[in-house]
Protein backbone atom coordinates (compact mmCIF):
# COMPACT_ATOMS: atom_id res chain seq x y z
CA UNK A 1 0.00 0.00 0.00
CA UNK A 2 2.76 2.28 0.79
CA UNK A 3 4.47 1.68 -2.61
CA UNK A 4 1.38 2.54 -4.41
CA UNK A 5 1.04 5.56 -2.79
CA UNK A 6 4.43 6.48 -2.82
CA UNK A 7 4.40 5.46 -6.89
CA UNK A 8 1.07 8.06 -7.63
CA UNK A 9 2.89 11.05 -5.49
CA UNK A 10 5.77 10.47 -7.97
CA UNK A 11 3.77 10.50 -10.80
CA UNK A 12 1.76 13.48 -9.64
CA UNK A 13 5.48 15.30 -9.31
CA UNK A 14 6.07 14.21 -12.50
CA UNK A 15 2.88 15.29 -14.32
CA UNK A 16 3.30 18.98 -12.63
CA UNK A 17 6.76 19.07 -13.74
CA UNK A 18 6.01 18.50 -17.34
CA UNK A 19 2.97 20.42 -17.07
CA UNK A 20 5.19 23.36 -15.72
CA UNK A 21 7.93 22.67 -18.40
CA UNK A 22 5.50 22.55 -21.10
CA UNK A 23 4.01 25.68 -20.01
CA UNK A 24 7.05 27.27 -19.86
CA UNK A 25 7.54 26.41 -23.64
CA UNK A 26 5.07 27.53 -24.41
CA UNK A 27 5.30 31.03 -23.46
CA UNK A 28 8.53 31.03 -24.63
CA UNK A 29 7.95 30.17 -27.84
CA UNK A 30 5.22 32.82 -28.06
CA UNK A 31 7.87 35.74 -26.72
CA UNK A 32 11.02 34.10 -28.92
CA UNK A 33 8.92 34.84 -32.19
CA UNK A 34 8.25 38.69 -31.08
CA UNK A 35 11.00 41.36 -31.75
CA UNK A 36 8.86 44.15 -30.70
CA UNK A 37 5.56 44.87 -29.44
CA UNK A 38 3.24 48.27 -29.75
CA UNK A 39 -0.28 48.92 -29.20
CA UNK A 40 -2.67 51.50 -27.73
CA UNK A 41 -4.60 49.89 -23.96
CA UNK A 42 -7.21 50.38 -21.65
CA UNK A 43 -6.46 49.44 -18.14
CA UNK A 44 -9.32 48.78 -15.67
CA UNK A 45 -8.80 48.11 -12.16
CA UNK A 46 -11.78 46.29 -10.20
CA UNK A 47 -12.48 45.05 -6.89
CA UNK A 48 -12.71 41.24 -5.75
CA UNK A 49 -16.69 41.71 -6.85
CA UNK A 50 -16.04 43.52 -9.96
CA UNK A 51 -16.45 46.98 -8.92
CA UNK A 52 -14.82 49.25 -10.99
CA UNK A 53 -11.85 51.22 -9.00
CA UNK A 54 -10.11 53.09 -11.44
CA UNK A 55 -10.03 53.03 -15.74
CA UNK A 56 -6.80 54.76 -17.48
CA UNK A 57 -5.88 54.42 -20.82
CA UNK A 58 -2.37 54.11 -22.73
CA UNK A 59 0.01 53.33 -24.73
CA UNK A 60 2.77 50.49 -24.71
CA UNK A 61 5.96 49.83 -26.61
CA UNK A 62 8.23 46.98 -25.81
CA UNK A 63 11.65 45.69 -27.72
CA UNK A 64 14.12 43.28 -26.90
CA UNK A 65 16.28 43.00 -25.27
CA UNK A 66 14.62 45.01 -22.19
CA UNK A 67 13.13 47.85 -23.87
CA UNK A 68 9.89 49.46 -23.06
CA UNK A 69 7.77 52.31 -22.59
CA UNK A 70 4.54 52.93 -20.87
CA UNK A 71 2.40 55.91 -20.61
CA UNK A 72 -0.50 56.91 -19.26
CA UNK A 73 -3.17 59.82 -19.96
CA UNK A 74 -4.63 61.98 -17.99
CA UNK A 75 -5.59 62.13 -15.00
CA UNK A 76 -3.29 59.28 -13.74
CA UNK A 77 -0.31 60.53 -15.96
CA UNK A 78 2.81 59.02 -15.80
CA UNK A 79 5.67 57.90 -17.89
CA UNK A 80 7.56 54.44 -17.57
CA UNK A 81 10.78 53.86 -19.74
CA UNK A 82 13.81 51.14 -19.86
CA UNK A 83 16.46 51.19 -21.82
CA UNK A 84 17.25 47.69 -21.37
CA UNK A 85 19.43 48.21 -17.74
CA UNK A 86 17.79 51.13 -16.41
CA UNK A 87 13.95 52.32 -15.52
CA UNK A 88 12.85 55.74 -15.78
CA UNK A 89 9.39 56.42 -13.90
CA UNK A 90 8.25 60.08 -14.22
CA UNK A 91 5.00 61.02 -12.27
CA UNK A 92 3.96 63.96 -14.09
CA UNK A 93 1.72 65.69 -11.13
CA UNK A 94 4.54 64.84 -8.57
CA UNK A 95 7.18 66.40 -10.85
CA UNK A 96 9.41 63.15 -9.38
CA UNK A 97 11.35 60.62 -11.54
CA UNK A 98 12.55 57.93 -9.80
CA UNK A 99 15.41 56.03 -11.08
CA UNK A 100 15.64 51.78 -10.67
CA UNK A 101 18.03 49.21 -11.92
CA UNK A 102 15.95 47.13 -14.22
CA UNK A 103 16.95 43.33 -13.05
CA UNK A 104 15.75 45.09 -9.16
CA UNK A 105 12.28 45.50 -10.43
CA UNK A 106 11.53 43.54 -13.83
CA UNK A 107 8.60 41.50 -11.72
CA UNK A 108 7.05 44.34 -10.62
CA UNK A 109 6.79 45.69 -14.17
CA UNK A 110 5.08 42.72 -15.80
CA UNK A 111 4.68 44.35 -19.32
CA UNK A 112 8.76 44.38 -19.10
CA UNK A 113 8.57 40.28 -19.13
CA UNK A 114 7.39 40.51 -23.54
CA UNK A 115 11.17 41.68 -23.68
CA UNK A 116 12.50 39.44 -21.12
CA UNK A 117 15.10 36.76 -21.45
CA UNK A 118 14.00 33.21 -20.82
CA UNK A 119 16.01 33.35 -17.08
CA UNK A 120 14.38 35.95 -15.86
CA UNK A 121 11.22 33.98 -16.40
CA UNK A 122 12.56 30.50 -15.50
CA UNK A 123 14.29 31.53 -12.41
CA UNK A 124 11.19 34.13 -10.96
CA UNK A 125 8.06 32.34 -12.70
CA UNK A 126 6.13 29.10 -12.51
CA UNK A 127 4.22 28.84 -16.09
CA UNK A 128 1.35 26.98 -16.81
CA UNK A 129 -1.14 27.35 -20.26
CA UNK A 130 -4.66 26.67 -21.19
CA UNK A 131 -6.16 26.30 -24.19
CA UNK A 132 -5.25 25.88 -27.86
CA UNK A 133 -2.52 27.56 -30.11
CA UNK A 134 -4.96 29.80 -31.35
CA UNK A 135 -6.47 30.44 -27.71
CA UNK A 136 -4.18 30.08 -25.31
CA UNK A 137 -4.04 31.55 -21.85
CA UNK A 138 -0.53 31.91 -19.87
CA UNK A 139 -0.94 32.01 -16.17
CA UNK A 140 2.21 33.07 -14.54
CA UNK A 141 2.72 32.57 -10.46
CA UNK A 142 5.74 34.07 -8.76
CA UNK A 143 8.18 31.78 -6.91
CA UNK A 144 9.01 34.21 -4.12
CA UNK A 145 5.72 34.93 -2.36
CA UNK A 146 6.70 38.82 -1.65
CA UNK A 147 5.94 40.06 -4.86
CA UNK A 148 3.23 42.81 -5.33
CA UNK A 149 0.94 40.28 -7.10
CA UNK A 150 0.10 36.65 -6.76
CA UNK A 151 -0.41 35.65 -10.46
CA UNK A 152 -0.16 37.25 -13.90
CA UNK A 153 -1.78 35.94 -16.99
CA UNK A 154 -1.24 36.78 -20.72
CA UNK A 155 -3.98 35.87 -22.81
CA UNK A 156 -3.08 35.56 -26.15
CA UNK A 157 -5.49 34.45 -29.96
CA UNK A 158 -2.85 33.31 -32.16
CA UNK A 159 0.27 35.09 -31.87
CA UNK A 160 -1.60 38.07 -30.62
CA UNK A 161 -1.52 39.15 -27.25
CA UNK A 162 -4.87 40.57 -26.19
CA UNK A 163 -5.10 41.14 -22.90
CA UNK A 164 -2.46 40.94 -19.31
CA UNK A 165 -4.36 40.02 -16.25
CA UNK A 166 -2.80 40.93 -12.82
CA UNK A 167 -4.14 39.10 -9.90
CA UNK A 168 -3.28 40.96 -6.45
CA UNK A 169 -3.33 38.88 -2.25
CA UNK A 170 -6.31 41.52 -1.71
CA UNK A 171 -8.13 39.75 -4.63
CA UNK A 172 -8.12 43.02 -6.60
CA UNK A 173 -7.53 42.43 -10.81
CA UNK A 174 -6.57 44.63 -13.47
CA UNK A 175 -6.93 44.30 -16.82
CA UNK A 176 -4.88 45.30 -19.25
CA UNK A 177 -6.70 45.22 -23.15
CA UNK A 178 -4.49 46.04 -26.43
CA UNK A 179 -5.59 47.59 -28.94
CA UNK A 180 -4.83 46.96 -32.65
CA UNK A 181 -1.86 45.35 -31.47
CA UNK A 182 1.08 45.51 -33.56
CA UNK A 183 4.07 42.78 -33.33
CA UNK A 184 7.79 43.31 -35.17
CA UNK A 185 6.95 46.69 -36.62
CA UNK A 186 10.12 49.11 -36.50
CA UNK A 187 10.39 51.86 -32.85
CA UNK A 188 11.94 54.08 -33.06
CA UNK A 189 15.15 53.63 -30.64
CA UNK A 190 14.06 57.22 -28.93
CA UNK A 191 11.07 55.66 -27.33
CA UNK A 192 13.21 53.98 -25.02
CA UNK A 193 15.29 57.04 -24.05
CA UNK A 194 14.86 59.45 -21.14
CA UNK A 195 16.00 62.82 -20.51
CA UNK A 196 15.05 64.03 -17.07
CA UNK A 197 12.97 67.40 -17.76
CA UNK A 198 14.84 70.69 -16.02
CA UNK A 199 13.49 71.38 -12.59
CA UNK A 200 12.43 67.79 -11.91
CA UNK A 201 13.03 65.83 -8.57
CA UNK A 202 15.34 62.86 -9.18
CA UNK A 203 14.79 59.77 -6.53
CA UNK A 204 17.94 57.48 -7.61
CA UNK A 205 17.30 53.69 -6.33
CA UNK A 206 20.10 52.00 -7.85
CA UNK A 207 22.01 51.23 -5.43
CA UNK A 208 18.83 51.56 -2.30
CA UNK A 209 18.33 47.35 -2.68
Amino acid sequence: MFKQVLFLAVLAMSSLVQAEASGLAAFLTKLKGMESFQAAFVQTSRTHSGEIMQQMAGTLAVAKPGKMRWQTEDPYAQLVVSDGELIWIYDMDLEQVTIRNMDQRVQETPALLLSGERSQIDDSFVVSVEGGSDNAVFQLVPKDPSQLFQSLEFHYQGDDLQRMMIFDAAGQITEIAFQQPQRNQAIDEQAFVFDVPEGVDVIDGRNAF
